[in-house]
């Protein structure tokens, strides 16, 4: 079965080999801007109006076409996003067709528009998983954050239904200002229903919708997404793991507990993750990118052909380089900084984003007070 071949060491020794030889074994198709919520901080989506205005949408043939041409170069994992696919009325054909081609597939979605009908196809072409973005735990969260008086009702529908057919279910949270006091109770829909909760609290500046964004987004200040981030881990851990956080944190030791597989770090001065190296973005208007969140470099593979645009694209990613600031920076193993950061904070991949600088500080500090916070209380209880 294909799930088989998705196992973490498996997956990580792919990409390790793909990421030394330059091959795209991973891309995203977002195939549309389109969707049925309007979330404040959404860095991507359009109103119909807005994308007739920006560009087209591609079809379902130069889809496929673009998918064949990238399968001939060691594509293996496709995740479609965009907006909301469900949303599309030719999503299931796309779909099919590309499972059928032999590609192991996720599917970024809000799940609210996930009927039984879907569970039916789903079932029999199975995805690797579904990632649903959940925006809060009630219908009062969603109306204020996502414009929809009934979302969260509707994405627990979605996502019941996918669990009732053991269609495997990831939980993604985007903690802004306006779903902060959510995050406890996400975190437990989580445990009750045994599904892996993966929250942030940093927000990218939304550039590809809105160039001038630069540096802006409805967000916290970082000082906010700082504390949001350390609370998050401590919903994650016990007292134990908290400490040994802690204690990495402290000698510079980033461990691994972000479970964005797509982003992890690789060695260099140049990208920190798999961006322009083994994965790519293909936008919904037929841009090829490295990394979704970013404008540049881009390439038109519509045009000129998948292997084209691949070769421009590693090309022009390898000539990348961090900030300078960066690169003798003495929380450079823990600071999440990146070139999507620095070109969408700074509007400059050269240039230190000062909004992760001041959120990586403010996460030591904040880390630093709970573990403080809980040796105390321990040594009050006579624990240690």
């Amino acid at each position: 079965m294909k799930d088989e071949i998705v196992r973490p060491q498996i997956s990580r020794y792919l990409f390790r080999k793909a990421s030394i030889e330059k091959v795209p074994l991973s891309g995203a198709f977002e195939i549309s801007p389109l969707c049925n919520m309007d979330c404040k901080m959404c860095y991507i989506r359009m109103t119909k109006e807005e994308m007739n205005k920006s560009g087209r949408q591609r079809s379902v043939n130069e889809w496929i076409e673009l998918a064949s041409q990238a399968k001939e170069l060691g594509t293996l994992f496709i995740l479609i996003t965009g907006g909301e696919p469900f949303l599309q009325k030719d999503f299931k054909e796309l779909y099919i067709k590309l499972y059928n081609m032999g590609f192991v597939i996720s599917i970024n979605s809000n799940a609210t528009l996930i009927k039984k009908e879907d569970i039916q196809w789903l079932s029999k072409y199975r995805p690797m998983k579904i990632n649903v973005t959940l925006y809060g735990a009630s219908n009062e969260t969603y109306k204020r954050l996502c414009n929809n008086e009934n979302g969260f009702d509707q994405a627990v529908r979605g996502i019941k239904l996918l669990q009732e057919a053991s269609i495997p279910v990831k939980i993604n949270a985007s903690i802004t200002p306006d779903n902060e006091n959510d995050l406890e109770a996400i975190m437990e829909f989580g445990k009750k229903h045994r599904l892996q909760v993966q929250a942030t609290s940093y927000m990218y500046p939304p550039v590809r919708r809105d160039e001038t964004s630069v540096g802006k987004n409805d967000r916290f200040t970082a000082k906010e997404a700082a504390i949001n981030s350390v609370k998050i881990k401590r919903c994650r851990m016990d007292d134990k793991k908290f400490i040994d956080y802690a204690k990495n944190l402290e000698e510079g030791i980033l461990t691994n507990d972000s479970l964005i597989d797509e982003c992890m770090d690789i060695e260099g001065e140049s990208m920190k993750c798999r961006a322009g190296v083994s994965t790519f973005w293909i936008s919904w208007d037929g841009k090829m990118m490295p990394c979704g969140m970013m404008n540049e470099p881009v390439c038109y593979p519509f045009e000129i052909g998948f292997k084209n645009a691949w070769e421009k694209i590693v090309y022009d990613t390898s000539k990348i380089r961090l900030p300078i600031e960066c690169r003798s920076c003495k929380n450079r193993h823990i600071c999440h900084s990146c070139a999507a950061t620095s070109a969408t904070e700074e509007g400059d991949t050269s240039k230190k984003s000062i909004y992760m600088c001041n959120m990586t500080e403010e996460i030591i500090k904040e880390t630093k007070r709970l573990y403080e916070e809980i040796i105390n209380r321990d040594n009050l209880l006579g624990r240690r």
